[in-house]
């Protein structure tokens, strides 16, 4: 009997790709003020080309006309950036000559790296706040590299984005753009400030100035409680090579490799319908992994229902792949039917088997002091928008019972439910009603939601019956 090699060589090549991009495959979210440089930035150090100073390194990334015309960023985008074994950028060398500069693609990328790092450019302008927190939400990401203008004291949107980050439990890397040109007394100014924010009860990160690549060695297992602070120039090059080096030395922390023996579950962040193919899903597998034929669920859709399908193919960083795992971030093309392509939206999952959705979700939060309440009232009937990994939908509020010191649940709440209040500062139960549909919702879940300057973070603690008055 004949034994096709070729074919065998190809499928263990491809287990290997898919198990590189899952262990070996960093998210790093790149966030801070509208005049931050950080399409600038990510630009420079995914192309290899310096800026120009008039915006050339952005437009080598930008996909849409509005966001080169405007320089705003509006919509979330993941670039990729890949290392060799020796923490090499893969890309070409940092040069303002950008006529010379091959750059590569993302496939090219993806398969010549030996450690890859996605970064995530998220939306600065305090218009586009929900996108980017949707996009920290579920990005799943890793590290969050905060930049902030050295020109300037760090603004509102700056401590948005730092509270943001700390809200999930993000570690959280500093970077002063723009310092070609910029006072001494000035870069001195804005350090200090952002010294005293890291080193607010609300963050409480101790600050670490980076000098020198030996210096990403002292703090690459310690970035829990120490904030690097990195300075660099997207004209003239400094502090780039620093930063690639962090970039690649930052260990991964999230562990979905171990999650791959677990029932599939992929978050569907994304909806395309391309022209031969059909509809086509991306997002993150989040457990389990699925194959190429394989029979799914996907939902929810209308009161809760999955709908049964299959997986026509596997794109894995634009390479085809027949199998993807925990931890990628892919896109799968479904099979259905016009009808069915209707009920796609953001948010529904693909499921090994159905379960039941949820429409009301019991968690415990903690109303984050300094954000403030001015004009709102956090009390029964409240209505926000609640962001629950890739699930983001408006909710009112059934429930609230204070929680005090060694987890004590407040007696009187049971008596005059309507009449508790949320103060920033204070922690509590809370139990919320999406007012839309269900959404497939699991225990554990990190949730947050902002409205005005309040912002309030938590974990699913249970998930009730529609009809139930406890969880």
């Amino acid at each position: 009997m004949a034994v096709d090699f070729e074919s065998e060589a190809k499928t263990d090549d491809e287990d290997l790709f898919t198990q590189k991009m899952s262990i070996k495959h960093t998210r790093v979210a790149v966030v801070g003020n509208v005049d931050a440089g950080k399409s600038t930035l990510i630009g420079s150090i995914t192309t290899g080309a310096l800026d120009d100073g008039r915006g050339l390194s952005r437009r080598l990334i930008m996909k849409f006309k509005h966001e080169i015309e405007t320089g705003r960023t509006s919509t979330i985008c993941a670039h990729l950036l890949g290392f060799d074994v020796n923490g090499k950028s893969i890309t070409s060398s940092i040069s303002s000559n950008v006529a010379k500069l091959k750059i590569k693609t993302e496939d090219e990328i993806a398969a010549d790296a030996q450690s890859l790092v996605s970064l995530v450019d998220l939306a600065g302008h305090e218009k586009y706040l929900k996108t980017t927190i949707h996009g920290i939400s579920s990005g799943m990401v890793d590290y969050a590299l905060v930049l902030v203008n050295a020109k300037q004291p760090p603004t509102h949107m700056t401590l948005q984005h730092i509270g943001l980050a700390s809200s999930y439990g993000i570690p959280i890397v500093i970077v002063l753009t723009k310092v070609d040109g910029c006072p001494k007394h000035v870069l001195k100014s804005t350090k200090e400030e952002i010294n005293v924010i890291l080193r607010s009860p609300e963050v409480q990160k101790k600050p670490f100035a980076m000098m020198k690549e030996a210096d990403v060695d002292l703090i690459v297992n310690k970035v829990h409680a120490i904030a690097p602070v990195v300075t660099v120039s997207c004209v003239t090059g400094e502090g780039l090579d620093l930063l690639n080096h962090l970039l690649f030395s930052l260990p991964k922390r999230r562990r979905h490799h171990n999650k791959i023996g677990r029932p599939l579950e992929f978050l569907i962040e994304d909806i395309f319908d391309v022209t031969g193919v059909g509809s086509v899903v991306s997002g993150l597998v989040n457990a389990g992994k699925v194959n190429m034929g394989d029979s799914v669920w996907l939902g929810p859709i209308g009161d809760g229902e999955f709908l049964k399908t299959a997986v026509k193919s596997i794109h894995l960083a634009r390479t085809n792949v027949r199998t993807t795992v925990a931890g990628n971030t892919a896109c799968l093309a479904l099979a259905l039917s016009k009808d069915q392509r209707k009920l796609l939206r953001k948010g529904m999952v693909v499921l090994e088997k159905p379960i039941e959705a949820t429409r009301v979700v019991e968690a415990e939060m903690f109303v984050i002091k300094g954000s403030g309440v001015d004009g709102t009232t956090i009390r029964k009937n409240y209505q926000t928008m609640l962001h629950i990994l890739h699930v983001r939908q408006a909710a009112t509020v059934e429930d609230i019972q204070l929680v005090h010191q060694g987890g004590v649940v407040d007696s009187t709440s049971s008596h005059d439910k309507s009449g508790i209040v949320i103060r920033p500062g204070n922690r509590a139960k809370i139990r919320f009603r999406f007012m839309k549909r269900k959404e497939f919702i699991r225990v554990g879940m990190r949730i947050l939601f902002r409205d005005g300057r309040v912002r309030a973070s938590g974990t699913i603690t249970a998930l009730c019956k529609e009809n139930e008055e406890n969880c």
